[in-house]
């Protein structure tokens, strides 16, 4: 396991209350890095920086830069082990999503989910399906797929700002 070294100079102590404001991670400081978030999560177990406890301590002291300086964030599946393995009710999962969400908010996304979001807004999907996606579709009786509504999706992405973030305008 890799260990980290933080300085306390680059933390925002104010941060922790504005992830709480966020449903979902209203019980951060209830934490006591136990720990029994860890042990159970599928990534923890393959990927060495990523640790439920370790994401929540980082948000707790306001160690912005360091929660968003990489994919971290974005390496959780959502399986919500850490969460049902909480003694205190942290809801890491959902902890893991408000930052993420605050990020989103700051224009920071990592390329890769940029290019899916690129990806949906000019075709409506975030993935490509082939002509032969379309054959194997129709062999296994599938029906075909509807065409995305693009007006709908462009309303979307407007609204949100995520047009603007996927673009690089609001970068910072």
């Amino acid at each position: 396991m890799s260990s980290l070294i933080l300085d306390m100079r680059e933390a925002d102590p104010k941060f922790k209350y504005r992830v709480k404001a966020i449903p979902g991670a209203e019980k951060l400081t209830v934490c006591f890095q136990c720990g029994a978030c860890t042990p159970d999560c599928p990534v923890a177990k393959r990927v060495d920086i990523f640790r439920p406890r370790r994401i929540v301590r980082l948000a707790l002291f306001g160690f912005k830069k360091r929660l968003f300086s990489d994919n971290l964030l974005w390496l959780c599946l959502g399986c919500f082990g850490c969460t049902e393995m909480c003694p205190q009710g942290v809801k890491p999962t959902e902890l893991i999503e408000a930052l993420r969400e605050i990020g989103a908010e700051e224009g920071i996304l990592p390329p890769s989910i940029k290019d899916m979001m690129k990806a949906l807004l000019s075709t409506g999907r975030i993935h490509r399906i082939t002509k032969a996606r379309e054959r194997t579709r129709t062999k296994m009786g599938l029906p075909a797929l509807e065409e995305p509504n693009m007006e709908e999706l462009e309303i979307v992405f407007a609204s949100s700002g995520l047009a603007e973030l996927v673009s690089g305008k609001e970068e910072k």
